[in-house]
């Protein structure tokens, strides 16, 4: 499989058929390095940028202004499903992974998921959509490749509902390993590539964005949001009483008067465990769901990673976070923009029809 697609992205960045863009997940920018000798958690997301355009991708967009879009959708989500008493604990849908499993393992509780495809989706289909309306060009002819720091991103691009009219929102998913010996191949070295941005049309994410690589990341974004929705006064826009690396942990805030109980899990285990026992499940409002150890960081497309240097790459993602202009997802200039010329409100029927989807049960769906 990776000798495969690696094949079909060189032939499609040679051919020049298509207008060939690539979206980067936020976890690479804190991984890649170390398939070039840097130390682990370096961050070099402009190097990166650079090296993929050296490599013929037309454009670059960063995944992470997708998830600050999945934060305001799902964060506009979450509030309804408060105020209305419905459907709670509510799922983090963001990882594939724990989608897969759930489907196949507890049907009964597809409903818990919040309705957003995840970022990676979420990117593909305003690709196809809102990008190629800007640019004037047919969706067919944008072929769209996604860096992923995950396996199991390949299996979800293929989804059947991850398209419109037959065309997918993600044509590639390559991993972080791959793009790397790509790069190798071509004798591009990340360390000594040109400095570049992201382009700017689906560009400018937030620092809530970027926390989405790793454990916790995409509750506290979704926090964030919540409390600026409510108007609540944020003494400090980190919720570090969800912070941390174990598989399992649990943390309270208050909203709006309300205290809301949150369980961070990662790794099939200790999902298992919490999801196999109803009456702890509720105990929570909200449930952020990940697969591989550390979220994102630690995923089965990234280089060999220890205890150690999955906290070096969660320590630089709170860094990006830290150091960014904009921590607050509904402060991106690009999400302003991309709003007010295309989706309109969060929680739209444009944006319900672009970016939300229904997960099933993969047992039902095989009968």
């Amino acid at each position: 499989m990776p000798l495969e697609d690696l094949n079909k992205l060189k032939e499609v960045l040679e051919k020049k058929e298509f207008h060939v863009v690539v979206q980067v997940a936020p976890a690479l920018r804190v991984s890649i390095g170390e398939e070039f000798n840097l130390t682990p958690g370096t961050i070099v997301t402009k190097k990166l940028v650079g090296a993929l355009k050296e490599l013929g991708f037309d454009k670059v967009f960063d995944t992470s202004l997708s998830a600050d879009v999945v934060t305001v959708e799902e964060g506009t989500e979450f509030l309804q499903r408060i105020q209305n008493c419905q459907n709670l604990p509510l799922f983090t849908s963001c990882c594939c992974g724990g989608v897969f499993f759930v489907e196949r393992n507890f049907p009964h509780l597809l409903n818990h998921f919040s309705s957003l495809k995840s970022p990676q989706q979420s990117m593909g289909a305003l690709i196809k959509t809102y990008y190629a309306e800007k640019e004037n060009i047919k969706p067919e002819k944008i072929f769209s490749v996604s860096l992923m720091p995950c396996v199991v991103k390949k299996l979800e691009a293929n989804r059947t509902e991850m398209q419109f009219n037959g065309v997918k929102h993600v044509d590639l998913v390559i991993t972080t390993k791959e793009i790397a010996q790509l790069m190798k191949e071509k004798n591009i070295d990340l360390t000594k590539a040109k400095e570049t941005d992201f382009d700017s049309i689906l560009g400018e994410a937030t620092g809530a964005g970027e926390l989405f690589g790793q454990t916790g990341g995409v509750t506290e974004s979704v926090l964030r949001f919540a409390a600026s929705e409510l108007n609540e006064k944020i003494h400090s826009i980190e919720f570090n009483e969800i912070r941390g690396m174990q598989g399992f942990r649990e943390g309270k805030v208050s909203l709006a008067g309300r205290t809301i109980n949150i369980a961070i899990v990662h790794g099939l285990n200790n999902l298992k465990d919490l999801l196999s026992n109803p009456e702890r499940m509720h105990n929570y409002q909200v449930i952020e769901i990940m697969v591989c150890p550390g979220g994102c960081i630690g995923g089965g497309g990234q280089p060999k990673s220890t205890p150690e240097i999955l906290e070096a790459r969660r320590n630089a993602l709170l860094k990006a976070d830290k150091e960014n202009k904009q921590r607050l997802s509904s402060e991106s200039p690009a999400l302003k923009k991309l709003y007010k010329e295309y989706l309109g409100t969060y929680g739209s029927d444009k944006a319900k029809k672009i970016l939300h989807t229904q997960f099933k049960c993969i047992e039902c769906k095989e009968k």
